[in-house]
C-alpha cells in the first residue's frame, strides 16, 4: 500500500510539474499559495520567540476583554489595510499561545469590520498596494535572522513571514491578471432575489481567485461607475467579497496547529452568518443604507459612497450581534473541532517481534528503545524546567539563559505527553523484554533484559514527578520574592546541568562516556548531602523572613521530587549507556 501511495505521490509530482511549465497563469497561482504558506510557518516561528516577552503583554492588555479583542481587530486592520492579514497574524498568535482562542475570534471580528475601510479608499483617492514592501521586508528579516540575538531573529522571521505573504499574494494577483477583461460583469446584471445570489456568489469566487477583497472592490465599484452593473448587484458582490475572502486565512490555517484552524473555522461562522442575514433581509439592509447615509450626508446619487457604507454597516450589524455569542462559539469549535485521534501517539522504533528469540540482537533493541524513551523524557522534563532542547544542548550557562530568557506562556501538557510518549513506549518495552526473557536461558543476558525494565521504570517515574512540581516550577521562579525565585530557578539549573551532561553523553566515545558514567554514579551520593544542605538553607531564610514557612515547605518538597527525578535518570543512564563488554570485563575483574 505505501509503495502505491508513493508511486501515485510520483505521478502527481509530474503531472503537477508539467502543468506549471504548460500554464504559467496556474504556476504563480500556486506558486503564490506556497509562498503565502512559508509566510505563515515564519509568522508562526517569529511570535513564538516573544512568548513571555512584551509582545505577549501588549497582546495580553489589549485584548483581554471582548470590546479591547474587537477594537483591536479594527484598528490593525484599518493600519495595514488587510483584514486577511490580520486575521493571519492572528492565527500565528493563536498557534504561538500569545492569545486564546475567544480573544483571536474577537480580533477576527473586529478585523472584518475594519476592512471596510479598504472600500472608503478605493472609493476615495488612495489605493494602498502593501504587497510593495515584500522585498524589503523579506531582505530585512534575512538579514535579522543572521543575528545572534533571539529577538532580533524573532523579528526578523515576522518581518519575512509578512513579507513572504505579501510577495504570496502578488504572485496569486499576478497569475490572474490575464482574465481581468474576461471579467466583463454586465452580462450578469440580473435584478431581484436572483441577481443577489448570483451577484454574492460572483463576488465570493473573484475575492477567492485573487486572493484579495480590496482588488474585487475596485472592480465592482469600477463597473458599478461605469454602469456595468446596478447598484444592488453592486452591493450583492460587496458581501460577497465577505465571504470569499475567508479563502486565504483557511489556506493559511492549514499549516498551524488545531488552534488555529479553530479560528480560521470561527472566521468563516462570522462571515457565512451575515452573508446568509443579509441575503434573507437583502432589501432592509438597502434601506438601511439609504436612511443612515441620509443621517451622514451622503447624497442618494453617490452609489459609490453608499456601496463602501454598506460595507461598513452589514459587517457592524454583524460584530454587535455574533459578538454576543463568543463564548458559545468557542465551546462549539473545541467540541466539534478536535486533533487526529493519536496523532501524536509515539511508536517503538526499535522492537521488533521477530527478532525476540536473537538476544543479541534483541538486548541492542531493547537498549536503543530506552533511548529512545529517555530521549521523549528528556524534552518532557527539559520543558517543565522553562528550557527548551536547544538550550539544554546549547554552550550557554543556564544562569545567563535564566536571566535573559522568559518562560514560555503555555504549560506542557504532561498527562497527554505522558500517554502518547511515555507509556506506549514503556508498555512496549515491558512486553518485548519479557517475551525475550522467555527465550533466553543465560542469566547475564536476562539479567541484562531485566536492567532495561528498571531503566524504563526509572524514566517512567521521573516523569511522574514532573506534574508535582510543574505548577510551582513555573510559578516561584518567576516570584517578585528574590529568595525564592532564587530557590526554584538553582533547582532549575541544577537539573538543566543534569541533562546537559547526559546529552553530551551521546557525542563521546567509549571510554569517555564510561568516564562520565563513573562521575555521575558519584553524583548519586552528593544529591543526598544536597537535600540535607537544603533543608538548613530554608531554615535559615524562614528564620531571617525571607521567605514564609510556606514557601519553605514548598521548596523542601519540590527539590526533594528534583532530586529524586535526577537520582532516577542517573540510574537510568547508568543502564542505557553501559555496554555489554563493560560489564562483561567488570564481571572478568571481580573473578
Amino acid at each position: 500500500m505505501q509503495s502505491f501511495r508513493r508511486s501515485i505521490l510520483v505521478v502527481l509530482v509530474f503531472v503537477l510539474m508539467y502543468c506549471l511549465v504548460v500554464f504559467p497563469e496556474l504556476a504563480k497561482i500556486l506558486a503564490g499559495v506556497a509562498i503565502l504558506l512559508i509566510g505563515m510557518m515564519n509568522l508562526s516561528a517569529g511570535f513564538k520567540v516573544f512568548s513571555g516577552g512584551l509582545l505577549e503583554k501588549i497582546l495580553t492588555k489589549s485584548t483581554d476583554t471582548r470590546f479591547k479583542s474587537i477594537a483591536f481587530g479594527v484598528i490593525t486592520t484599518v493600519l495595514m489595510q488587510s483584514s486577511t492579514l490580520v486575521s493571519i497574524i492572528s492565527i500565528s498568535f493563536l498557534s504561538a499561545g500569545l492569545i486564546t482562542l475567544a480573544q483571536g475570534i474577537g480580533i477576527v471580528f473586529g478585523a472584518n469590520l475594519g476592512n471596510s475601510a479598504g472600500s472608503w479608499l478605493i472609493v476615495g483617492l488612495t489605493n494602498i498596494n502593501i504587497s510593495t514592501l515584500a522585498i524589503p521586508l523579506i531582505v530585512s528579516g534575512t538579514l535579522l535572522g543572521f543575528q545572534k540575538d533571539n529577538i532580533l531573529k524573532g523579528v526578523g522571521s515576522i518581518f519575512m513571514g509578512i513579507g513572504f505573504f505579501f510577495l504570496g499574494v502578488d504572485y496569486i494577483k499576478n497569475g490572474f491578471e490575464s482574465y481581468k477583461e474576461i471579467m466583463d460583469l454586465s452580462q450578469f446584471n440580473f435584478v431581484g432575489f436572483k441577481g443577489v445570489l448570483i451577484f454574492v456568489a460572483l463576488g465570493a469566487l473573484t475575492t477567492g481567485i485573487v486572493q484579495s477583497s480590496h482588488a474585487t472592490l475596485a472592480i465592482i465599484i469600477s463597473a458599478l461607475v461605469s454602469g456595468q452593473i446596478g447598484y444592488e448587484n453592486a452591493l450583492a458582490a460587496t458581501l460577497g467579497t465577505s465571504v470569499g475572502g475567508v479563502v486565504t486565512a483557511v489556506i493559511a490555517s492549514l499549516s498551524t496547529n488545531i488552534e488555529g484552524k479553530k479560528l480560521a473555522l470561527a472566521n468563516c461562522i462570522f462571515n457565512f452568518t451575515i452573508a446568509l442575514l443579509v441575503i434573507i433581509f437583502f432589501p432592509y439592509f438597502v434601506h438601511l443604507v439609504d436612511i443612515t447615509a441620509s443621517i451622514i450626508g451622503i447624497s442618494q446619487e453617490n452609489l459609490p459612497l453608499k456601496t463602501a457604507l454598506f460595507h461598513t454597516l452589514f459587517n457592524l450589524v454583524a460584530v454587535i450581534f455574533i459578538s454576543l455569542f463568543i463564548a458559545q462559539i468557542v465551546l462549539f469549535l473545541d467540541k466539534v473541532v478536535k486533533a487526529p485521534k493519536d496523532r501524536d501517539m509515539d511508536v517503538p522504533l526499535y522492537l521488533n517481534k521477530n527478532i525476540i528469540e536473537y538476544p543479541n540482537t534483541a538486548i541492542e533493541a531493547l537498549q536503543k528503545e530506552s533511548m529512545h524513551l529517555y530521549n521523549n523524557a528528556y524534552a518532557m522534563i527539559a520543558h517543565t524546567i522553562g528550557f527548551n532542547r536547544s538550550d539544554i544542548r546549547g554552550k550557554v550557562s543556564f544562569d545567563e539563559i535564566i536571566a535573559s530568557k522568559k518562560w514560555f506562556s503555555g504549560d506542557v501538557d504532561l498527562d497527554y505527553l505522558y500517554k502518547r510518549k511515555i507509556k506506549v513506549l514503556f508498555d512496549a518495552i515491558m512486553e518485548f523484554s519479557t517475551k525475550a526473557q522467555s527465550y533466553i536461558e543465560d542469566d547475564d543476558k536476562n539479567n541484562r533484559i531485566f536492567s532495561f525494565k528498571l531503566a524504563s521504570r526509572d524514566i517512567v517515574e521521573a516523569t511522574k514527578n514532573l506534574k508535582i512540581i510543574q505548577t510551582n516550577m513555573k510559578a516561584y521562579a518567576s516570584s517578585s520574592n528574590e529568595y525564592l525565585a532564587n530557590e526554584y530557578n538553582i533547582m532549575r539549573k541544577d537539573l538543566g546541568e543534569l541533562l546537559r551532561s547526559i546529552e553530551e553523553l551521546k557525542l563521546m566515545k567509549d571510554e569517555n562516556v564510561r568516564l562520565i558514567l563513573m562521575q555521575l554514579k558519584a553524583a548519586k551520593e552528593l544529591l543526598k548531602e544536597k537535600d540535607y544542605n537544603a533543608l538548613r538553607k530554608v531554615e535559615n531564610l524562614i528564620a531571617n523572613n525571607k521567605i514564609s514557612v510556606t514557601n519553605g515547605t514548598s521548596i523542601l518538597n519540590d527539590s526533594a521530587f528534583i532530586i529524586q527525578i535526577a537520582t532516577q535518570l542517573i540510574e537510568a543512564v547508568e543502564i542505557i549507556f553501559t555496554k555489554e563488554e563493560w560489564l562483561e570485563d567488570k564481571q572478568g575483574n571481580e573473578k
